[in-house]
């Protein structure tokens, strides 16, 4: 008789378990569903079309992880400021990008900078990753752009 009282005991607890590991399974799937169908285009309609004079995504791929990895050219007119006006710039786009697609959690920016002195037009800048959980952390504008400009600082190369 106790071993029945046991096993009623414990059976919702064991279906507890499985419908926690189904739900974590699920949106697992959702995740990577959501990251595979990202395309450039999409992308680009958040973060810019870059151009010769204008900043904007070159290219992406899919890190480990889920992680999405952007290639970014970042266009600055007066070349003064450079950090500051970058930090400014890519903030609310991120915050955009993060606002659009839901389930993204990490990204990779790799960012190259006009030369327009010398060729090539564009150099390497500078390279941070950026994650939900510290972006929602620095829901305010500014934060943002200040967290975004210690990365640069941080990185740059």
């Amino acid at each position: 008789m106790s071993s029945k009282r046991s096993l009623a005991a414990g059976l919702p607890l064991i279906l507890g378990l499985a419908l926690v590991a189904a739900l974590a399974a699920q949106t697992q799937q959702t995740k990577v569903k959501v990251i595979d169908e990202i395309t450039l285009p999409v992308l680009r309609s958040v973060l810019g079309t870059p151009m010769d004079d204008a900043s904007g995504i070159s290219d992406f791929s899919h890190g480990d992880n889920g992680e999405i990895i952007i290639a970014y050219h970042y266009y600055d007119v007066d070349r003064d400021n450079y950090e500051t006006d970058f930090a400014s710039e890519i903030a609310p786009r991120i915050q955009n990008l993060y606002a659009k697609f839901k389930n993204l959690d990490r990204v990779r920016f790799e960012i190259v900078t006009n030369n327009p002195a010398a060729p090539p037009l564009w150099k390497p800048f500078s390279q941070f990753t950026m994650d939900r959980q510290t972006l929602e952390k620095l829901h305010w504008t500014w934060f943002v752009v200040r967290d975004i400009l210690d990365q640069v600082l941080k990185n740059e190369k």
